[in-house]
């Protein structure tokens, strides 16, 4: 069911609806995320390889690629996918501010995994990525809610949210994740228009 179909049967959109991964793929996707964590609390993120990646995990060159195409991918889909990797939290994502919690748990645990790939600037960085991610969901909530593209207000509102919420984001793991994630969440939704605010999910 796509994003149209769920306007007119009255369900939400949600970004985690167009996961198509089957759960044998999720658990292998894990366990590759998982494997890259562990090499860069060891090494750090710029010495890592794909090989390496694929030895840790126990996984074949195969399915590594057909999971993820390099460690960028993998730290990206840890990111955005934190909701399938935190399956503990399935109960709180019911509204902006209690997954954005979730999320913020998600990279405080992995905190120096995150740290040392947010500092990559470069092609399909974790840091770029971010900005997309926050952006994209920003819009599709806005078009679930008002069934449109959004205005050039809108989108430029939106634009500033995504940028905003991301800096604040990274700067709360380069500084150790010592903020209260209750904190950061009231501090990131401060920063948001009200008429953004409202249509997040």
């Amino acid at each position: 069911m796509d994003e149209k179909q769920m306007r007119e049967k009255n369900e939400p959109f949600r970004l985690s609806d167009t996961n198509t991964d089957s759960d044998r793929v999720l658990v292998t996707k894990k366990v590759i995320f998982f494997a890259l964590r562990d090499l860069v609390k060891e090494h750090g993120f710029a010495s890592v390889s794909a090989s390496d990646i694929i030895e840790r995990a126990g996984v074949s060159r195969s399915t590594f690629y057909r999971c993820f195409s390099d460690k960028y991918d993998v730290a990206n889909w840890a990111y955005k996918r934190y909701k399938n990797i935190r399956l503990q939290d399935k109960d709180q994502y019911y509204s902006f501010e209690t997954a954005l919690r979730a999320q913020l748990e998600h990279l405080s645990e992995n905190r120096e995994f995150f740290a040392a790939a947010l500092r990559y600037r470069g092609q399909n960085s974790l840091s770029d990525y971010m900005v997309e991610t926050n952006e994209e969901y920003m819009t599709q909530c806005w078009k679930a809610a008002h069934g449109g593209e959004p205005g050039l207000e809108e989108a430029l509102a939106i634009a500033f949210s995504a940028a905003g919420c991301s800096y604040l984001i990274k700067r709360w793991v380069f500084n150790g994740c010592v903020e209260n994630p209750d904190s950061v969440v009231s501090a990131i939704c401060d920063c948001i228009p009200p008429f953004v605010l409202k249509t997040l999910f």
